[in-house]
């Protein structure tokens, strides 16, 4: 068993407070931002359109993080209303989901490609996620179950701001876990990029691929239950791989049909 006791608070400033979990997850969208400028640029578009529409994506992955913690902790949140605009508490599919909403309303605005600009932020979403998933660990936050503290990795966080509900008992570390995912998945999609010649497929096996893990990581996550014993996440992870792996089969098909059509 590890014990954990590295403070997530790095700086009190009064009622500030600058936490790691806020550092990693800054430090996250940088990267995100420069790596999908710079993909950008290998494939044609401008990296100002990336900087200039960055801080919207945030803002919407930011507003639909919080959407989506706020409906999978409903009952919670329906007793205290005005939690709901705290900080605290932020899901991975709402951001998501939200900063994807965002793209799409900015390229069309923007009238840019979206499919190449998705393809273009697909490595650099999943080393984002990899990077955030630190401070999360130290945060104590999207922790796993309870587990044996025999297992040699399982962990206690000790810290008194640790986020954990008992910081006596070993839990999964869930975060370590995605974490690791995540990197796969950036290799497996790094590989891909100047092999994946149709615009969006990479984007497509990006989400399938995180989604695949998620699911399974998530049996391990300490999340509300929904439908048949599933959590948020699985359900949300099922829908993606549903749409993405057809609609990558069918755009590649697509772009296959027309390259033949015209030898």
């Amino acid at each position: 068993m590890i014990r954990f006791d590295l403070d997530p608070i790095i700086i009190r400033l009064g009622h500030l407070q600058i936490g790691w979990y806020g550092v990693f997850m800054a430090l996250g969208i940088g990267v995100a931002v420069w790596l999908t400028a710079l993909e950008a640029k290998r494939r044609g578009i401008l990296p100002d359109a990336i900087y200039d529409g960055a801080l919207w994506v945030v803002i919407g992955g930011i507003v639909g993080a919080r959407l989506f913690h706020v409906i999978d902790n409903w009952s919670m949140y329906a007793a205290n209303p005005a939690a709901i605009f705290g900080t605290a508490g932020l899901a991975i599919y709402g951001a998501l989901i939200g900063g994807l909403i965002a793209v799409v309303i900015y390229t069309s605005v923007r009238q840019l490609p979206l499919w190449r600009i998705l393809d273009a932020a697909a490595p650099a979403i999943p080393l984002a996620q990899a990077i955030a998933r630190i401070g999360c660990f130290i945060n104590g936050d999207n922790y796993g179950v309870p587990t044996n503290p025999s297992l040699p990795w399982s962990v206690t966080w000790t810290n008194p701001n640790a986020m954990v509900p008992d910081r006596t008992v070993a839990y999964q570390p869930a975060q370590l876990y995605e974490g690791v995912w995540d990197l796969i998945v950036f290799a497996i999609i790094w590989r891909l990029r100047t092999r994946v010649k149709t615009d969006g497929v990479l984007f497509l096996v990006y989400a399938a691929l995180y989604s695949f893990g998620r699911f399974f990581i998530s049996f391990v996550r300490v999340d509300n239950l929904y439908f048949a014993n599933l959590r948020q996440a699985q359900i949300i992870a099922l829908a993606v791989m549903a749409l993405a792996i057809p609609l990558a089969l069918w755009l590649n098909g697509r772009h296959t049909g027309r390259m033949v059509s015209h030898l």
